[in-house]
């Protein structure tokens, strides 16, 4: 087995919202929890050993949280006291975090990759199917097909999971992927690079250097990032995030191509509508099915170009 790499802390275990963000993000109000650490391996004999000793150090971490959750503590809140139950409620990750938690199958090729439900995967774009015809993952049935060996069915690892030890917690109901994440420094970032490979097959480095000082040029703002190094050096949510208010300005007109210009600022446009929309708190029906023709609208227009 390898050596530990770089150990990743375990971050926002205790979240509470009525507390101020520029409170909690003060130095004197953190405390740091543990550590989880990151084992490099090959074999999938260590591979397993990796998952046990991240489920070890999850029980070490969160064994006290579980006791309190069953029994309760007298909480001191100013001068009164109440009886309180601490509670896990939501763990948000981004995919291949989902799966040490929930200890499915991490290959994108599986035939059930989801953490959440037993769908296959030739069906996760299929709206057509019925909720009733879902089989979702709980302890339950999980616990079930590993008793009976069957674990290779619904794609999961041999390995205790330290999650079915809380009674009132569903772990593949409560792992929840970080959307915007997955927004940000996924379907954009592909965006943007399918964008630039597109441009560089038919205008080589040239066009990539307009960008960059188109880039360069835009006025300072309050609240407005000047990428003054190249648009590749964009690697972070944040970045990406103040591409997007400026992306559909530096491509307008971007090229001699009419056509092409059109074609890339509808892109550029519906993906913006799309974002603003997917960050609503609250949806109404009209706002879904709104939602759902920007969605296929971005995707048809990426397709076609792309």
């Amino acid at each position: 087995m390898g050596t530990p790499s770089p150990s990743k802390k375990l971050r926002d275990l205790l979240h509470f919202p009525n507390i101020p963000t520029w409170r909690r993000n003060k130095q004197d109000v953190k405390q740091l929890v543990g550590y989880l650490p990151i084992i490099k391996t090959s074999s999938s004999l260590d591979k397993t050993i990796v998952r046990q000793i991240f489920h070890k150090c999850l029980e070490i971490i969160l064994e006290p949280i579980r006791s309190l959750s069953e029994n309760g503590i007298d909480l001191q809140f100013g001068d009164k006291y109440i009886w309180f139950f601490p509670k896990i409620l939501t763990i948000i990750t981004d995919w291949p975090e989902a799966t040490t938690f929930c200890l499915t199958y991490k290959s994108t090729n599986s035939i059930c990759p989801c953490h959440f439900c037993l769908i296959e995967r030739k069906n996760l774009a299929n709206l057509k199917i019925s909720k009733s015809k879902l089989e979702f993952r709980t302890y339950q049935n999980i616990q079930n097909y590993l008793k009976n060996a069957e674990e290779k069915l619904v794609y999961i690892e041999l390995v205790q999971n330290y999650f079915w030890r809380f009674y009132n917690i569903n772990i593949y109901e409560a792992t929840v992927i970080d959307r915007m994440h997955h927004l940000d420094l996924g379907l954009y970032n592909h965006q943007i690079t399918f964008t630039c490979d597109l441009l560089k097959s038919k205008y080589r480095y040239l066009i990539l250097n307009k960008i960059d000082n188109r880039l360069a040029n835009i006025p300072r703002h309050s609240g407005l990032k000047i990428f003054k190094n190249e648009i590749q050096t964009a690697n972070t949510a944040n970045k990406y995030c103040n591409l997007m208010k400026i992306m559909i300005f530096v491509l307008d007109n971007l090229t001699e191509d009419n056509d092409l210009n059109k074609i890339l600022m509808k892109v550029y446009d519906d993906w913006n509508n799309m974002y603003l929309m997917s960050r609503y708190e609250e949806f109404s029906e009209k706002d879904l099915g709104n939602f759902e023709k920007l969605i296929r609208s971005w995707a048809k227009q990426f397709v076609n170009i792309f």
